[in-house]
């Protein structure tokens, strides 16, 4: 087999290795495709060219594999693939302020969630009772953060 093959399968193998410890952990079929091509590219060295360069090509790609290792579990390494980037946004806030005793019509049938128009906005709303079918009036009972309790009038 041709040195500069075996040279390639080799540097394919480092390749794959490389992409599993950085770029796609956790997916195990490109890290054991790398190891394998490593391991016939070290064994086809030591049977084309001898022990010295199969000694020469298995202490290399050790040397590199644990480099890669290491690089792969520093924290730094990390940041630069994360999502640095949080939400703030929140659901159902009312744009006005919604009370005790305001009223309202249900839009969907409440069992025991649903959407009612408050003061003129949809919002999702919570009844005490079972159900409330859709298009009867309700009023606000409670309001608990952005939980809105209603019952029908």
């Amino acid at each position: 087999m041709d040195l500069i093959f075996i040279l390639m399968i080799l540097v394919g193998g480092i390749g794959l290795l490389m992409l599993e410890l950085i770029a796609i952990p956790g997916t195990t079929i490109t890290g054991l495709l790398g190891c394998g091509l490593i391991g016939w590219g070290i064994y086809n060295m030591y049977v084309e060219y001898g022990t010295g360069w199969g000694t020469f090509s298995l202490i290399f790609c050790l040397v590199v594999a644990i480099l890669l290792l290491i690089y792969s579990l520093r924290a730094k390494t990390w940041k630069k693939f994360s999502l640095n980037k949080s939400i703030d946004s929140k659901v159902n806030e009312p744009k006005r302020e919604i009370f005790v005793g305001d009223k309202g019509i249900s839009i969907t049938r409440l069992a025991p969630i649903g959407i009612a128009e408050i003061k003129g906005e949809r919002m999702e709303v919570y009844t005490s009772t079972s159900f409330v079918d859709p298009k009867m009036e309700i009023e606000v009972e409670l309001v608990e953060g952005n939980k809105i309790m209603v019952k029908p009038l």
